[in-house]
């Protein structure tokens, strides 16, 4: 009879329901749930084509709960934070940060849970390679001729900071040269002030500059002259154009020397100007010859028209 179906099935239960307290008392001591903070890289998803987004944060911060084991494996790459912006258009916009984490654990706050961004279409355009010289080479030889390979450059990125980029720059240094050499340069991309714009892609990212130095040459000091061409806003004049430094020091053969009182800017288009501005602006070096900069600053300055006495 001892044998018969269902007989201490009250027991039983009881039993089983005692081994599982008793296994999550086990667990929580020794294997307790915590939580922990990680850093997660932002990612964005679902941008319509052609369009970049900008401004947004590298990365976001993920707290999560779970079994201590499971936290103390965890690595910030198993945390996913991402921006979905399906269907937005350009323009500003905030966004939700979502975030994903492995099953075995919970989501407990996502820190900032919202972002702005602005959304741009991404064009591209194409610019000169201009090879910047810096540092003095052995045995007083100069630069005869700097040439980069490829000579133009494909800048691309969003709308605003490509039409910003107004320079490409393959940065040479010279000290201790003694001979011709080639060398392989990372290019920088320069504003309109001569800073140094982020966030723009080159193709390709450096190129091949070849340079060919030489002797037999002398230096000279020569005055900067500026050329400026196009039309002031009404009412407004032109005060006076100064560069910055207003003398530079050129090198190369006598027989060019000779014949250079001054070096001149590159034309400066003045249309539009309405009130003081200073811009950077490259010189226009002779072949054979090295100047100590490539480029300088120009203070244009401006002032009202004087008003025009009615006629008597």
């Amino acid at each position: 009879m001892d044998r018969i179906p269902g007989k201490n099935i009250t027991a039983k239960i009881l039993a089983l329901i005692l081994a599982t307290v008793l296994w999550l008392y086990v667990m929580n001591e020794q294997n307790p749930p915590i939580e922990a903070g990680f850093t997660a890289m932002l990612e964005t998803r679902n941008a319509d084509g052609g369009y970049i987004v900008t401004n947004a944060p590298d990365a976001i911060q993920v707290k999560v709960r779970g079994p201590r084991s499971i936290i103390a494996g965890l690595q910030a790459r198993d945390i996913r934070a991402y921006l979905d912006i399906r269907g937005l258009g350009e323009g500003k916009h905030t966004v939700k940060v979502h975030a994903s984490v492995p099953a075995s654990l919970e989501l407990v706050e996502v820190n900032p849970d919202t972002v702005s961004v602005t959304i741009e279409k991404a064009i591209n355009k194409q610019l000169p390679v201009e090879v910047s010289l810096s540092g003095t080479p052995a045995d007083s030889l100069v630069v005869g001729k700097a040439v980069a390979n490829p000579q133009q450059v494909t800048v691309e990125g969003p709308k605003s900071l490509v039409n910003e980029a107004q320079r490409v720059v393959a940065p040479v240094d010279l000290t201790g040269k003694n001979g011709d050499f080639d060398v392989s340069v990372p290019l920088r991309i320069l504003g309109r002030d001569g800073k140094e714009i982020k966030g723009l892609t080159l193709y390709p990212g450096q190129v091949s500059v070849s340079l060919n130095l030489m002797k037999g040459v002398n230096k000279k000091i020569l005055d900067i002259k500026t050329i400026v061409f196009g039309n002031l806003t009404p009412g407004v004049t032109l005060k006076r154009i100064i560069t910055e430094p207003d003398k530079i020091e050129v090198s190369g053969p006598n027989d060019v020397l000779d014949k250079l009182d001054s070096v001149y800017t590159e034309p400066i288009n003045v249309t539009g100007i309405t009130k003081d501005t200073a811009r950077e602006v490259k010189l226009q070096i002779k072949e054979g010859l090295v100047a100590s900069q490539n480029s300088v600053i120009v203070h244009i300055s401006v002032e009202p028209k004087p008003a025009v006495p009615p006629p008597h």
